[in-house]
C-alpha cells in the first residue's frame, strides 16, 4: 500500500502540471486572438477613413465640375439674352421703317426722317467730306500720337487717294480727329453735343494687323469726350475665340468697346485685304437719351437705344479714326487704309462717291 501512494501523488502532480500548461496555452491563444482582432478593427477603421476621404474628394470634384457647368450655362444664357435683345431691337427698327440697306456704305433702301437742326451749340456742318482727296483737309492731327498718317494712292475705296495708318514696334497711336484744316490745331474740330443726330460713314482696309484680344484695346474708331477719359463708343479689331470657343474658326473681327455699347462684344467677322464699309446713325447724349445703329457692308450688326454716346463728365464728343492700341501688349506692325469718310444728315449724305 505504501508503494502505491507515491505513485498516486506523482500522478496528481502531473495532472496539475498539465492543467497549468493547458491554461497558459489557452491564455496565450486568447491574447493572440485579441491582438488579431484589434489589428483587424484598426485596419477596418483605416479603410473606412480612406474611403470617406476618397468619397469627400469625389464629391468636391463633382461640385467643382457642376459649378463650372453652371457658370458656362449662365454665360451662354447671358449671350442668348443679349442676342435676343439685339434681334428685338432690330425688329422694332424695321417695323418703325428704319431698316436701311447700305450697299457700299451708302445706298438707301428707305429715307429716314431726321432732325435737321442739330442744336445751336453744335459745330457739326451739314455735310462734311473727309475722303483724303485734298490731303488731310477736314481732319486735324492734334491727337495723332507717335505716327502721323499719310495720304497714298496705292489702295483706295473711292476717288484717287486714301489715308494710310501704320504702327510698328510698341507704338500706340496713329489717329486723326474729324474736322480741321489738316494741321495740329483743333480749330474746326466737329463737336457733337446733347441731341445732335447725324450719320457717319467710312471705309476700312486691313493690310496687316496684330489683333490681340479683349483687355488690350485696338481701336479703329471712337467717339472721344473732352474729359480725357475712355470713349463711350468705340470700334476695335480683335482675334478671340470667346470664353467657350463660340467664335472659333472665324474669330478675327469687329468688336464693340465702351459703356454706350455695353462693353466688349463680338459684332461681326472682318476679313483682311478687302474694303469694308461702316455706317453709323446716331444721336449724341450724355444722359441716356441717345441711340445708335451700326451697319457693316450693308447689314445691321448692332443697335442700342437709351445710349450715352457722350462719356460721363464730358460736355461733348468728337470722332477719331485710325489706330489706337496697347503697343506694349500687342507690339508689331499694324497697317490699315481709311477712305470715304463723310458726315451728314442722311445715308445719301454719306454715300461713297
Amino acid at each position: 500500500m505504501r508503494t502505491g501512494i507515491p505513485i498516486i501523488r506523482h500522478s496528481v502532480r502531473a495532472v496539475r502540471f498539465c492543467s497549468c500548461v493547458l491554461a497558459a496555452f489557452a491564455l496565450l491563444l486568447a491574447c493572440l486572438a485579441g491582438t488579431t482582432t484589434a489589428r483587424a478593427s484598426a485596419a477596418s477603421r483605416a479603410s473606412q477613413a480612406s474611403q470617406g476621404h476618397t468619397a469627400k474628394k469625389h464629391r468636391a470634384k463633382h461640385r467643382g465640375a457642376a459649378k463650372g457647368k453652371r457658370s458656362k450655362r449662365r454665360r451662354r444664357a447671358q449671350r442668348r439674352r443679349a442676342a435676343r435683345a439685339r434681334r428685338v431691337r432690330a425688329h422694332r427698327l424695321r417695323r418703325a421703317g428704319r431698316r436701311v440697306g447700305i450697299a457700299s456704305n451708302a445706298a438707301v433702301a428707305r429715307r429716314l426722317r431726321v432732325d435737321t437742326n442739330p442744336g445751336a451749340t453744335s459745330t457739326a456742318p451739314s455735310v462734311l467730306v473727309a475722303g483724303f482727296e485734298d490731303g488731310l483737309l477736314n481732319w486735324n492731327t492734334a491727337g495723332v500720337g507717335e505716327a502721323t498718317p499719310t495720304v497714298v494712292s496705292d489702295i483706295v475705296r473711292s476717288g484717287g487717294q486714301a489715308g494710310r495708318f501704320v504702327l510698328t514696334g510698341s507704338q500706340d497711336r496713329s489717329e486723326l480727329i474729324l474736322g480741321g484744316n489738316g494741321g495740329g490745331s483743333t480749330s474746326g474740330m466737329v463737336e457733337f453735343r446733347e441731341g445732335d443726330e447725324y450719320y457717319y460713314g467710312f471705309s476700312i482696309y486691313i493690310e496687316s494687323m496684330v489683333y490681340g484680344e479683349p483687355g488690350a484695346h485696338n481701336l479703329i474708331m471712337q467717339f472721344k469726350g473732352d474729359d480725357d477719359g475712355s470713349p463711350a463708343f468705340g470700334l476695335g479689331l480683335w482675334d478671340y475665340e470667346g470664353d467657350d470657343g463660340e467664335y472659333e474658326g472665324n474669330s478675327k473681327g469687329l468688336w464693340s468697346h465702351g459703356l454706350a455699347m455695353d462693353g466688349d462684344r463680338f459684332l461681326a467677322p472682318l476679313s483682311e485685304h478687302a474694303w469694308h464699309d461702316i455706317g453709323i446713325h446716331f444721336k449724341a447724349s450724355g444722359h441716356g437719351d441717345g441711340f445708335y445703329e451700326l451697319y457693316l457692308d450693308g447689314g445691321l450688326v448692332d443697335s442700342r437705344s437709351g445710349a450715352s454716346m457722350i462719356a460721363a463728365g464730358a460736355s461733348y464728343a468728337y470722332i477719331k479714326n485710325g489706330l489706337y492700341r496697347n503697343g506694349g501688349n500687342i507690339p508689331g506692325t499694324s497697317e490699315i487704309r481709311i477712305d470715304a469718310s463723310r458726315l451728314g444728315h442722311s445715308w445719301s449724305d454719306v454715300a461713297v462717291g
